[in-house]
């Protein structure tokens, strides 16, 4: 990902968004092609690595990949931005944009089909949302049945990139007019990002 050094993000801001269990997409590259899945994620301090677990019969459990390294994408905020937000777009007209915070790790990627992996790696990331009755009313066994479906993916964290394309380059009277707009609409995460920087 390309990212100018005015959008980089603050590395204890691309922390946080990365150990907070978050959906994204994982992107892993085949001998067919590319392929996404947006699914979970949970940070394991203890391998420095994301982990989600895939359904067995995703191409991406088990077709052999042509890399061994996966992406993530974890996106926290995007939006629409209108030229006529902008204070000085009567002077000096622009064109419309899109802004938004995201974040990509990279990583070698390591998939494991071992039932008791799998049903870890769903049961800690229940864990850190939900408290535990939510699995015992499960029950074992019908977990074990269910974690048959699944495979563990994992992706150890070598290269982290923040970007938070926010308009924060923009002249102050166009962040403030943007900011403005982006509240109307109940945008929150932009609007924090803007106030922080």
């Amino acid at each position: 990902m390309y990212v100018a050094q005015h959008f980089e993000l603050p590395e204890d801001y691309t922390r946080r968004l990365m150990t907070t269990p978050r959906s994204g997409n994982l992107v892993t590259v085949h001998a067919h092609g590319p392929e996404a899945t947006l699914v979970p994620f949970y940070y394991d301090e203890e391998s420095s690595s994301l982990v989600t677990h895939l359904v067995r019969n995703n191409p991406q459990a088990g077709e052999p990949l042509i890399h061994p390294t996966g992406l993530i994408i974890l996106d926290e905020a995007d939006a629409y931005v209108s030229p006529e937000w902008y204070a000085t777009n009567d002077v000096k007209p622009n064109v419309p944009t899109w802004d938004y915070i995201t974040i990509h790790i990279t990583g070698r990627i390591h998939i494991t089909a071992d039932p008791e992996a799998s049903l870890e790696a769903a049961r800690e990331l229940t864990s850190r949302m939900e408290p535990p009755e939510v699995l015992e009313a499960v029950g074992e066994e019908k977990l074990r049945k269910m974690a048959r479906a699944i495979v563990r993916a994992e992706v150890s964290v070598e290269k982290i990139q923040g970007k938070a394309k926010a308009s924060q380059n923009r002249h102050p009277d166009d962040v403030r007019s943007l900011l403005a707009h982006l509240e109307r609409d109940g945008e929150t995460e932009l609007v924090r990002y803007l106030r922080e920087v």
